[in-house]
């Protein structure tokens, strides 16, 4: 118990650090008060209640001189206006709290996925929109705990000091409660488990089809796909449903027992136990806000699921695997990049992609990686690039003047100057720009360019996409390309113009391709192959 309650405090203190979020200790301070104010009002509207159905006096004899307040009938409503006000304001303020955090969430993981790299396409959408909610649910969470938590004592002393012999009696019977309580939250969490893991596993799926949606469609694959991904968010489903089941009956425990309580000891033993409708009001307000502590218990608990994943970001920025990659001035060494023993896998795989990795790129050089597809020679542009960090070894870089063209180029929806000179760092007029799109025949003949004219990835063809990739590298200060299947969506007259425009160039290039007869005087050959499990580097020219 001691342990959890330590862990518990300690999340508290992490969570609290990596959101930055200003005046968190003071909203939920104000939040409590609101939910003290709750309490007593909760007890003066059933209070009110009682003394309107029954003649008996409804105060304790230390609160007799307050009873002439039941007679200015008009306190009721204005009592009842008041308490949904106070809810409503605390309900605003927590969510405010809560998207607070989570907007600051969303901004630190996406810094830590730029900053630490090795995270796969997959990971990086799950972590974003659905871990980031379920950690800002745990800081609310502790603030519900805190509110229903006093809530209860509140109730508590006023049944104590009016009822003792009674309220004691429940207390009793609550007892029994506690391992059934204890049960449901333990299960609830191994649910929760299963949950993370398979709604980590749908992600990918979605990533995986999303990605050969053409491929799948070209093969009639549709039915097996989802018939795949039916699977998996069918057993999501029923995990959700066992673990919303728990939640439900770890909720209606204390309620329930409450009522039940009631009910035999207004039929059986009414003579002994004194039952007033005001205890009844009070003592199910006391137990509703038990269960709801309870609850929050829960969600406390099961945020520790996700809580773990986004630890491994706090691990791996102390792991510091940036150091894995050094920027180096060297103009007299020839070698543009060079990789010493490196060693990688992504992010929550155990799957090495490389182990004990050698090569060196010279500058200028064009260098051909080959291999059938999952042998990694995306990932491997990726290591060379600093776009992934080793996980051990080093890989040395003499530039930083990258350019990248891929089979599906970046186009966002903004003018068409703006994707050409994405990214780049020297001013061209527009003259120069229009004279390479004229070159590269981006559009039909006698078509005016408008560089001002909107764009995106829908007004596009594919062809037209890569060509703006090409163009973009073309018009920027980069000394080196990293091709990655950049002339599949190409006709042969571009094909023709790029390699030529390429060679004219003292660009250094690193190209991925499994087309290797389209190009023309590459300098090395590197060919990736699997053996034994493992991926092996082969030197062909």
């Amino acid at each position: 118990m001691g342990n959890n309650l330590k862990q518990i405090v300690s999340d508290i203190l992490y969570v609290s650090k990596i959101t930055k979020t200003k005046n968190k200790k003071a909203v939920i301070a104000f939040s409590v008060f609101l939910t003290q104010l709750i309490a007593f009002s909760d007890i003066g509207i059933i209070l009110f209640f009682t003394s309107i159905f029954s003649e008996i006096s409804v105060l304790p004899e230390q609160l007799k001189f307050l009873e002439f307040l039941f007679d200015v009938k008009i306190l009721l409503p204005v009592i009842i206006l008041f308490r949904y006000y106070l809810q409503y304001l605390q309900s605003v303020t927590l969510k405010k709290l809560e998207l607070a955090i989570q907007l600051n969430l969303k901004n630190y993981v996406l810094f830590q996925i730029f900053e630490n790299r090795n995270f796969s396409t997959a990971d990086t959408y799950y972590y974003v929109n659905t871990l980031v909610p379920h950690i800002s649910f745990f800081y609310t969470s502790i603030a519900n705990f805190l509110n229903f938590f006093l809530q209860s004592i509140a109730f508590t002393i006023y049944l104590f000091a009016t009822e003792p012999r009674t309220i004691s009696a429940f207390f009793v019977g609550i007892l029994f409660l506690i391992y059934p309580i204890y049960f449901t939250i333990k299960k609830s969490k191994d649910y929760e488990n299963l949950i993370y893991k398979a709604g980590l596993e749908a992600s990918g799926d979605v990533q995986r089809v999303l990605n050969n949606v053409f491929l799948i469609k070209l093969l009639k694959k549709e039915k097996d796909e989802t018939s795949r991904y039916l699977k998996i968010t069918s057993r999501l489903f029923d995990d959700s449903m066992t673990k919303h089941k728990l939640l439900v009956l770890n909720s209606y425990l204390a309620p329930f027992t409450t009522v039940f309580l009631i009910s035999i000891i207004a039929l059986f033993f009414n003579n002994i136990f004194n039952i007033t409708l005001a205890f009844m009001g009070v003592t199910l307000r006391m137990f509703q806000s038990l269960a709801s502590m309870s609850s929050a218990t829960t969600q406390i608990i099961n945020s520790h699921v996700h809580l773990d994943a986004f630890y491994n970001l706090e691990k791996y920025k102390i792991s510091t695997l940036r150091e894995n990659y050094v920027i180096s001035n060297e103009p007299s060494n020839k070698i543009i990049f060079e990789m010493k023993d490196v060693n990688f896998k992504y992010l929550n795989s155990d799957i090495e992609i490389f182990e004990g990795l050698n090569l060196n790129i010279a500058k200028g050089s064009h260098t051909i990686i080959t291999g059938t597809n999952g042998t990694g020679k995306s990932t491997l542009l990726g290591l060379l690039a600093g776009v992934y960090y080793p996980n051990t070894g080093k890989v040395f870089a003499r530039t930083e003047k990258l350019g990248f063209v891929g089979p599906n180029p970046l186009i966002f929806t903004a003018s068409l100057r703006d994707n050409l000179m994405y990214g780049n760092k020297i001013n061209k007029n527009d003259k120069e720009i229009i004279e390479i799109i004229n070159e590269f025949k981006l559009f039909e003949d006698n078509v005016k360019v408008d560089l001002d004219a909107r764009v995106d990835n829908k007004s596009l063809s594919s062809g037209q996409m890569q060509k703006i990739a090409f163009m973009r590298v073309l018009l920027s200060d980069a000394d080196t390309v990293f091709l990655d299947e950049s002339t599949s969506n190409l006709d042969e007259e571009t094909k023709s113009l790029v390699f030529d425009k390429l060679l004219d160039t003292d660009l250094t290039i690193i190209n991925s391709t499994h087309d290797i007869d389209s190009f023309k005087n590459y300098t090395d050959h590197y060919k990736i192959e699997l053996s034994m499990g493992k991926r092996l580097l082969k030197k062909i020219v």
